[in-house]
């Protein structure tokens, strides 16, 4: 791989990533719109440029090339096409962070999506709709990242993969998908679940870093799941709560946990797979720990327990 661009890279996921390409001795440049910054230094090339500006990521990586280029912050075929064009013949490879989201609502897709139930080259994209408003953006992540995919599967030079990855767990992660329900344990409050609770599929936040830094170096494109391999429910996620920290949770069993911002909203069924040559670790295997250290990044719970 060697020279790798890096797009996105300065919150929580992107960091892993970076440390995992530098690490194995990848030089690394991470492209951003300089807004936020880094813990780096003089380790990383830097880039500013806003990734939906076709004109301002052309400028931004004009007169250079790239083995790879990861890109974290593909959410619209806008994004999508901005680097296909800016990277024309200046990239080996590009792989796109995608997600388990995907599948959602998908006609034809099974409960256990393989990646070639949804084909991006086979999707449409749709550059008029209002992408660069952001409430809609957020509205329309799944969506956005199924036409990200089109496009660049249609509209690329160069080879593409696209990583479904599965929900990211860590300690202190921004979505506050484990701090919720380390809280709720914790303060014995209420946990929404399904009476007949589903699986899905969860990835702990270093390993997924590790496997995209991994794709960069392959010759594998197209979609690919990227996750454990054993789904989890909400009790089960729940359970290893309750066995590190000695409380029992209190459960509300629901039909629908969807209407309510403060319940859970991970608890769906949804059991996605992966099928790569890549041997990811059984959520068993890494998600006590994680859990111990969620716990101690909250002063209010004893450290010594």
């Amino acid at each position: 791989m060697g020279n790798v661009c890096v797009i996105g890279g300065t919150r929580f996921f992107g960091k892993f990533l970076v440390r995992e390409l530098m690490a194995h001795g990848h030089h690394v440049t991470v492209l951003t719109r300089g807004r936020t910054g880094d813990p780096f230094g003089e380790t990383v090339d830097r880039l500013t440029a806003d990734a939906n500006d076709v004109d301002q990521l052309g400028a931004a990586v004009a007169g250079r090339e790239f083995d790879t280029v990861i890109h974290q912050m593909c959410y619209s075929p806008v994004a999508a096409l901005a680097a296909a064009k800016a990277f024309d013949g200046r990239v080996g490879r590009l792989v796109m962070t995608s997600t388990i989201e995907v599948y959602r609502d998908q006609p034809g897709v099974s409960a256990f999506a393989a990646e070639a139930e949804l084909d991006p080259s086979n999707l449409g994209y749709d550059v008029s709709l209002p992408w660069h408003e952001p409430n809609f953006l957020d509205s329309m992540y799944a969506e956005g990242k199924r036409q990200a995919e089109s496009a660049l599967a249609q509209a690329a030079s160069f080879p593409v993969a696209f990583v479904r990855v599965g929900h990211v767990l860590a300690e202190g992660e921004f979505t506050g998908r484990l701090g919720f329900h380390v809280d709720r344990v914790l303060d014995g409050g209420r946990i929404a679940a399904h009476r007949s609770p589903g699986r899905s599929s969860f990835g702990y936040a270093r390993e997924i870093a590790a496997f995209l830094a991994w794709m960069g170096g392959v010759s594998l494109t197209g979609p690919v799941n990227a996750c454990s391999p054993d789904g989890v429910s909400v009790r089960d996620l729940v359970s290893v709560i309750e066995d590190v920290t000695g409380r029992s949770a209190v459960f509300e069993e629901v039909d629908d946990v969807a209407g309510d911002a403060d319940l859970s909203p991970f608890s769906y069924p949804a059991d996605f797979g992966m099928s790569v040559g890549y041997e990811f670790s059984p959520v068993s295997g890494w998600l006590p720990e994680v859990v111990r250290r969620e716990i101690a990044l909250r002063t209010k719970w004893p450290r010594n327990r």
